[in-house]
């Protein structure tokens, strides 16, 4: 009878035991899931957090952007010969034309602006503006002038003049000039 009360302590202290490791492993995965979600829980905040600064700078320059946009005229222009220059020196040979009829979003445009769009603007030569259409934008350097205009016009300068007489004039477009000293895109000069 001793014997059977030993084995019988025996097992009880052996089902206990192996309670007791099962539930101290259960305890480390647990405690383990849960740093690993906590760290997850971080890096998520931490993401949130660049997304928040993003987002807040991407209204502030969506603000700029409807804050002075200014409602232009746009029309196309040639250059007469590679050896012309614009208002600004440059040789017209060296800057990018526009060769088809639609302007590229990719490069960055030669424009002249009329006295009344670069007033409207408060642009200098060498500005950037952006010119915006629907939900296209596309990036124009102010490189020349147009000083007989009287309306806000802005002229995009195009390789060939069959393509520019095909673009014609626009005039749902919009301009608004990044190279201020309160834009948000940084003086783009």
């Amino acid at each position: 009878m001793k014997n059977l009360k030993l084995v019988v302590a025996l097992l009880i202290s052996c089902v206990l035991g192996g309670k007791l490791w099962i539930l101290h492993e259960q305890n480390h995965t647990l405690v383990r899931q849960l740093n690993e979600q906590t760290n997850q829980l971080s890096h998520t905040q931490t993401e949130l957090k660049q997304i928040q600064i993003r987002l807040a700078v991407a209204e502030r320059e969506l603000g700029f952007l409807d804050k002075y946009k200014t409602k232009v005229q746009v029309t196309a222009y040639t250059g007469a010969s590679a050896s012309s220059k614009f208002s600004d020196g440059g040789s017209v040979s060296h800057v990018y034309a526009v060769s088809q009829r639609t302007l590229p979003e990719d490069r960055i445009v030669s424009v002249a602006l009329s006295p009344t769009a670069q007033s409207h603007l408060h642009a200098r030569l060498h500005d950037y503006i952006v010119l915006i259409h629907k939900r296209r934008r596309v990036i124009a350097h102010f490189v020349d002038t147009m000083p007989n205009e009287s309306r806000p016009v802005v002229d995009v300068y195009f390789a060939d003049s069959r393509q520019a007489i095909q673009w014609g004039r626009k005039t749902d477009y919009y301009a608004v000039n990044l190279s201020t000293a309160n834009s948000p895109f940084g003086v783009l000069r």
